[in-house]
């Protein structure tokens, strides 16, 4: 997912877009693209650290 459809998918979900889509399955991308994100981030730290020893 790229960063503007992640600003898209944001603002769908807290109304500033207008949408007919259903708000539990925007939801749950959400979710998805934040539990992504998270595991993203925690291989960085994990390269960082190893990196620095």
């Amino acid at each position: 997912m790229q960063n503007h459809d992640l600003k898209i998918l944001r603002d769908k979900i807290n109304g500033s877009i207008p949408h007919d889509e259903d708000e539990m399955e925007l939801q749950e991308q959400w979710n998805q693209v934040h539990a992504e994100l998270e595991a993203l981030k925690a291989e960085d730290e994990r390269n960082y650290v190893e990196c620095g020893r």
